[in-house]
């Protein structure tokens, strides 16, 4: 599925599950799972420019620092929603990393991995209504702890979604949205 046009609330689709980070994950066969990006990270972060990942036969660790997705001068680290061997890496990313904005859920997802912890880590995602309910109370904190003027640069009137919002935020409002909504440590 394709994401709509930008300036709009984030998408979530209910055929994945969704990590705390803003990351997401779709069951395969067996223990085979393909991870990437959710919306809203597409849409906070704008054209998606760069992008690093694992090599194959990396290991990852459920909440820790997955992959690194770069828009100008702003990278954000983001969190591995299940923990993991990478089996494949989404070759197309390397030479059209837009595919993230394009469609977040099928053609951008980053990477799959074969995992052995499916049971232990499965109860630590949502499905799509209760990330939706805990993205909307994350969401309401930062909105009342930001100003009005910044609020604008990340939020239009509706709630939707500014795209690019990251490269309008002083480097202070960044680091608190990367901590509050992506449960990330900001990139220096």
């Amino acid at each position: 599925a394709v994401a709509p046009n930008s300036g709009r609330v984030p998408w979530f689709p209910e055929d994945v599950y969704y990590h705390r980070g803003h990351a997401w994950v779709k069951l395969g066969e067996g223990n085979t799972m393909r991870i990437g990006v959710d919306d809203f990270t597409q849409q906070v972060m704008g054209d998606i420019e760069g992008l690093e990942i694992p090599p194959l036969g990396g290991k990852l660790d459920q909440g820790e620092v997955a992959w690194r997705v770069r828009h100008g001068k702003r990278k954000l680290s983001q969190l591995a929603p299940l923990g993991g061997t990478v089996v494949e890496v989404n070759e197309k990313l390397r030479k059209d990393p837009t595919l993230i904005n394009r469609s977040p859920y099928e053609d951008g997802w980053i990477l799959k991995i074969q995992t052995k912890s499916l049971n232990k880590e499965m109860p630590k995602l949502m499905d799509s209504l209760q990330f939706k309910v805990n993205f909307d109370q994350d969401k309401a904190k930062l909105m009342s702890s930001f100003n009005n003027q910044t609020l604008g640069a990340v939020y239009g009137d509706g709630g939707e979604v500014i795209k690019g919002a990251a490269t309008k935020l002083d480097e202070g409002t960044w680091k608190k949205l990367v901590t509050q909504l992506f449960h990330s440590s900001p990139e220096e």
